[in-house]
């Protein structure tokens, strides 16, 4: 039964064959693998034959290794976007202006899992107002030589509800009543539109060459092995 619902649950989130599923986190079939996998706890194992309970085992190494490397995906794409996004601000007239010598970000807690779900059905993501919060620096790394945006508005999407009304002439800044740090907040998410396309676009084409085909018909190859094993065990019994 745990088997026959973690293959409908797979069912029900393919959405086409080229579309990976997920056995962990968001959108995923995480609930119906733990049901299955449970089965290796001591308690329950004693129950299976070694043989069954060693396939049993290999299907969740195989179901760790797939979400592994999409998860390492994930991180090294999180990390050229910081990399590219640091290497733009460089470039960025407030940077140059105040002497600054680093800076750093702070990315949408949402963005792992936008990525993770684009890169299982092959897809880009929009990577305009990924950034929620900038520090520039100067000098040393020192609170006292910083200054930072505020790229907040009450509990709406700064990005969203304020630049791109902005940007899309539906209103004017003086219509917000931004603070200082909120209108350098405008001020970068301008810049970042004028520039993030340059690297946007490679981002996009690294998510979709990245393949997971190999890792990914291992576990329906050893859920499929499994399922077959269980049933000649059943008729075993059964015949006893």
């Amino acid at each position: 039964m745990a088997i026959s619902n973690l293959q409908k649950k797979i069912a029900a989130l393919t959405k086409d064959e080229n579309c990976y599923v997920s056995f962990q986190g968001e959108n995923s079939c995480e609930l119906q693998t733990a049901e299955l996998l449970k089965y290796l706890q001591a308690d329950k194992r004693v129950f299976f034959y070694e043989r069954t309970r060693n396939i049993l085992s290999l299907l969740e190494k195989n179901i760790q290794d797939f979400e592994n490397a999409v998860d390492n995906d994930v991180q090294s794409l999180i990390k050229d976007f910081r990399k590219h996004y640091y290497s733009m601000l460089h470039n960025f007239s407030v940077y140059i202006n105040n002497n600054c010598t680093d800076c750093a970000i702070t990315i949408k807690k949402t963005l792992p899992q936008e990525i993770k779900t684009a890169l299982l059905t092959h897809n880009g993501i929009v990577w305009h107002g990924q950034v929620v919060n900038v520090d520039f620096i100067r000098g040393d790394y020192d609170l006292s030589n910083t200054f930072s945006t505020d790229m907040s508005y009450s509990s709406d999407d700064f990005y969203f509800d304020v630049w791109y009304q902005i940007k899309e002439g539906c209103k004017q800044r003086e219509e917000f009543g931004l603070a200082p740090e909120q209108q350098l907040g405008l001020d970068v998410l301008d810049f970042e539109y004028e520039n993030i396309g340059k690297f946007a676009n490679i981002l996009n084409q690294a998510i979709k060459t990245k393949d997971y085909q190999a890792e990914y018909t291992k576990i329906f190859e050893t859920l499929s092995l499994l399922q077959s094993e269980i049933l000649n065990n059943i008729d075993k019994a059964t015949i006893l």
